[in-house]
């Protein structure tokens, strides 16, 4: 009652979402519950994030996690996963396919050393992700997609790991962010074009990271460069410039 107040009274750009923590955190009857009574909003939780939490999730259930969830559960695009760093090949591949968001927070699974995420193999399958923090050891976006990234070619000996012939680097990861963001909070943005929310970044390009770049080597230069979180000038969140 309190949450649907808050909401009428917010702006139009409100919603609520519910968020279990994780399959180890919230029982399977009670999941189960909640789900029933949240038929609209997007849906939150921790998924394989670590070794000993997928076994600590098979001895009881008989399955992993993600194989458990996507069993017995309709995960669909409503629903954003985070981490899942502890997925098998096939897991990677049924994930990417149901449509849900990946929610990555590479910094903190590699500060608390979780793992390395099926990136090259999700994103081949048109999977969704998005990037957030978890135990917000360090809070910088554009460091964020540059450790998935580097992950990825540390694992794989490759170089230009996330690049497609027509799209550099930095644009999938960009454009990825943009699109699982907005889809993980439910939100109608992720670009800039008339009935959009306005959640727009302002850079400054004076200066020795971003003069004279443009499209995709700016984008490159943001996340790859070293000093793309000191460009940011401004944000709007709907139009609203909460950060000048």
């Amino acid at each position: 009652a309190d949450a649907s107040k808050s909401l009428a009274t917010g702006p139009k750009d409100y919603t609520i979402g519910l968020a279990p923590h994780s399959l180890r955190a919230v029982d399977t009857s009670g999941l189960g519950e909640i789900l029933a009574q949240a038929t609209t909003g997007p849906i939150r939780m921790h998924l394989a994030e670590q070794v000993a939490e997928v076994d600590e999730v098979k001895a009881p259930l008989g399955a992993r996690p993600t194989e458990w969830l996507l069993a017995n559960h309709a995960v669909d695009n409503r629903w954003c996963l985070i981490h899942c760093t502890q997925m098998t090949p096939q897991e990677t591949v049924a994930l990417a396919k149901s449509g849900a968001v990946a929610g990555l927070c590479p910094l903190t699974e590699s500060n608390l050393g979780d793992g390395i995420f099926n990136g090259t193999s999700f994103l081949g399958h048109n999977g969704t992700i998005g990037f957030g923090s978890d135990s917000n050891v360090h809070i910088t976006l554009f460091e964020e997609l540059k450790t998935l990234e580097y992950s990825q070619r540390l694992r794989d000996l490759s170089r230009a790991a996330l690049a497609t012939p027509d799209r550099s680097t930095g644009r999938v990861l960009f454009d990825a962010a943009l699109k699982g963001g907005a889809q993980a909070g439910g939100r109608n943005s992720g670009q800039i074009e008339p009935g959009t929310w306005a959640d727009l970044l302002g850079l400054d390009d004076d200066n020795q990271w971003l003069c004279n770049r443009q499209e995709d080597a700016l984008l490159d230069s943001l996340i790859f460069g070293g000093g793309g979180q000191s460009c940011i000038t401004d944000v709007w969140s709907a139009g609203r410039h909460v950060v000048k």
